[in-house]
């Protein structure tokens, strides 16, 4: 795991919620946590855990669980949002997909952290207004929402970044909506 980038943050301003989203791949994961209240929201920590081709698929996957429970233990994130796997041609890649997946949830699960899963397309939908949008227009789009100065590098942190504003969004909607009684 890379060491993560922070703003020098640890504590949390009253009604704020912490989000850890997860772009999830056997040989490279993306992760992003941020903060936010009503319509702001900050990065906290960015980064990839990467494992190697060298090393059994079980070991790499025992990788990708110990680096996200490190992660929930370190930034006490309220949710991890994830991205749903994307059934693609290639079953192969599917599967390695699943099995990154099962090990970040298995890590959220062991320490109590609600894990909450999007689709692709309502990500980008979420983040840029329009579902079938490039990553590099997801990219950019996470950078005005987390007033960046620079883009999150590489994709896969600002997928993962994207999932956790795309979760936030919806944690807002669930709020508002429980406040007038719907």
């Amino acid at each position: 795991m890379t060491a993560p980038e922070t703003n020098g943050r640890d504590e949390r301003l009253p009604g704020e919620r912490r989000v850890l989203g997860i772009d999830p791949g056997l040989a490279v994961t993306g992760y992003g946590v941020i903060e936010g209240h009503d319509s702001r929201a900050r990065m906290i920590a960015s980064g990839i855990v990467r494992t190697s081709t060298k090393t059994s698929r079980a070991e790499r996957l025992g990788r990708i669980f110990e680096a996200v429970s490190e992660l929930l233990d370190e930034q006490r994130p309220d949710e991890l949002a994830i991205e749903q796997q994307f059934v693609a041609k290639n079953v192969r890649s599917a599967m390695s997909i699943g099995e990154a997946r099962a090990a970040v949830m298995v890590a959220a699960a062991t320490r109590g952290v609600p894990v909450y899963e999007y689709a692709p397309r309502s990500v980008k939908e979420s983040v840029t207004g329009f579902g079938g949008a490039p990553k590099e227009q997801v990219q950019q789009m996470v950078a005005v929402h987390l007033h960046l100065d620079e883009l999150p590098h590489p994709l896969d942190v600002s997928d993962a970044l994207a999932i956790a504003l795309t979760r936030l969004a919806e944690s807002r909607l669930e709020r508002a909506l429980a406040r007038s009684g719907r």
